[in-house]
Formats: C-alpha cells, structure tokens, sequence
C-alpha cells in the first residue's frame, strides 16, 4: 500500500514574503470541497512567515489560492522570532485558534537559534496575533539549546505536546557547516500557554540517522500515529511513521510511511515534512521535497490497492 503522488500544490514565488518554500504544510476543512492548507514561505532573506492557501480537492486542476499577506509576521527585532515564525499546528478551542509556532532568530556562535511561540485568531479574519513576545516553550534545564515545530493535542483537560528538542551542535565533516542534532520529546500542559518539559524522548535516532523533526501526531485505529523526518546522514530527509498506544512509549514502522522519493524532480533528494489527514473518507498526505520544501507544498492519496 503505497501514496500516490499528485506532485506540487502550493507553488511559491507570487509575494514577496513568499519567493520560496511553503514548508511545514498542514491543513483543515473548509467545506466539503475545500481545505485551507497552513506553510511558512519565505521571503529574499530567507526569512520565514506564515502563510495560508485554499485547495479545491475536488479539482486538483484548479490552483490552490494564496492569501496575498502573511497570516503571521516576523516578530519585533530581538525577539526570539524576529528571522522568523513557522506555523506547526493549530488547536481549536471554543472558537478560539491557538496557532504553535518556531520562532527563529540568528546567534553568534551558531548559525540560528529557534524556539516554541503562540499566537492566536478569536475568529476576526485569517490574522494571528502573538500571546506573547516570548516563547511558551523555551530554553530550560532539559532544553538547553533549542525547541522547534511544536505538535499540540487537547485530550480533557490536558494538553499535550510533542515537539523538537536539540541534543547539541556538530561540525559537518563534509560541509564544515554547523548542524544541530534533535529528537522527539514530550511536554504538557494545562491551559494550552505554561508548558511543562519532561525530559522524555518519544523518538529517536536510528543508525546513520542525524536528526528528527517535525511530528504529527493523530489518533487512528484506536492508537497515536506520528509522522516525522528522519535525516539521513549524506542523503537528507526521509518521512518517518510511529505507533504508540499512549503516545509516550513509540514503536517505529518507517517502513509503513509507504513514500518514498522520486527518480526525478520535486522530491528526488529529500522527503520531509509530512501531515496527514482524511477528506470525505479519502486519505491524504501533504508534504515537502528537495531543499526543505523550496518549491513548495506536495500533495499524495492514499491508494489501499497498489
């Protein structure tokens, strides 16, 4: 069983907040034909914003519709997000949008700092507006270089968060560049704004494996799924798959992700960056390819008979 690939469906490049990427993809249900996908574009900087698309699933044909202004902007200068505010995830409570988000910002003795920030839409429009200047998940005794890409679930009373911590900063011995190294982990909360870090690793790495980011987690067949990449030393991002029946203790199947790159094109080098999703009983998948998602937001369906 394997997705099939409708390649790009968010192409960047009309705006200038948007020359490149739509990255971290992830979207909802507008009506029964239409979903709003939610990225981060990126503008001549390489500056990240947020951003929001329309696709008609129905007809795939049709191009999805960008809103021409960004639905969350770079935050004020010195600010942990003043380079910028990717969208993770959005949470709906009683009307109220609470949109997780990695705030990225440049450093001195590392290439780039970055860390968990909300803002949040009472219903007035597709702007969101900061809860706070500062980060809800920042630097702590069991994060002590970085949080990143933030996926938030509400069960009851109890908030729940799994996000990217970093491990530490390596040299490349290919690249001399500086890479930072991160697993999966666990955090809760309360009220959705005062988190707190457990310390416990969800996921991680496998062998020739340097860092794994960005999880989705759903619930299907009666367990937690998570989705997320995996980067493979000298060969990229590939997407991960999980199971775990509480959504602390994670058992990995990458091997039923069930995507896999291209001989050629979009997504020849790299797959990353994955959300799942379900339409009208129609399975989903939005993702990025080559460079990070650099020309854009990929969409698969699910095919059960391949």
């Amino acid at each position: 069983m394997t997705w099939q690939k409708r390649g790009p469906v968010i192409r960047p490049g009309a705006y200038e907040w948007m020359r490149s990427h739509a990255q971290n993809p992830f979207a909802e249900a507008v009506d029964e034909e239409r979903i709003r996908v939610y990225f981060a574009g990126r503008d001549d900087q390489n500056r990240s914003r947020g951003g929001c698309a329309s696709l008609n699933l129905a007809d795939l044909s049709c191009p999805a519709k960008i809103e021409p202004d960004p639905i969350l902007d770079l935050g004020k200068r010195g600010c942990f997000d003043d380079c910028g505010a990717m969208p993770s995830c959005i949470v709906v409570v009683d009307g109220v949008r609470y949109l997780y988000y990695t705030g990225w910002s440049l450093a001195q003795t590392t290439p780039h700092t970055f860390f968990i920030g909300l803002a949040i839409n009472r219903g007035d429009g597709n702007l969101f507006s900061r809860y706070s200047e500062a980060p809800v998940l920042g630097r702590n005794r069991l994060d002590p270089y970085l949080t990143a890409s933030p996926w938030v679930m509400r069960e009851g009373d109890l908030w729940r968060m799994w996000y990217v911590s970093c491990l530490g900063w390596q040299e490349d011995e290919r690249t001399g560049l500086l890479q930072p190294h991160y697993n999966i982990r666990y955090a809760e909360s309360f009220d959705g704004i005062e988190w707190q870090p457990t310390g416990h690793v969800c996921v991680d790495f496998a062998g020739g494996e340097s860092a794994l980011a960005r999880p989705v987690v759903v619930q299907r067949n009666g367990r937690y799924e998570m989705w997320y990449s995996a980067m493979i030393v000298g060969r990229g991002y590939r997407i991960g798959f999980a199971v775990s029946q509480d959504g602390l203790t994670w058992t990995r199947k990458d091997e039923q992700a069930g995507i896999h790159p291209s001989r050629s094109g979009f997504d020849s080098d790299m797959l990353c960056y994955a959300f799942p999703f379900e339409h009208r009983s129609v399975r989903y998948l939005l993702y990025n390819g080559n460079r990070f998602g650099y020309d854009g937001a990929a969409l698969a369906i699910w095919d059960p008979q391949s």
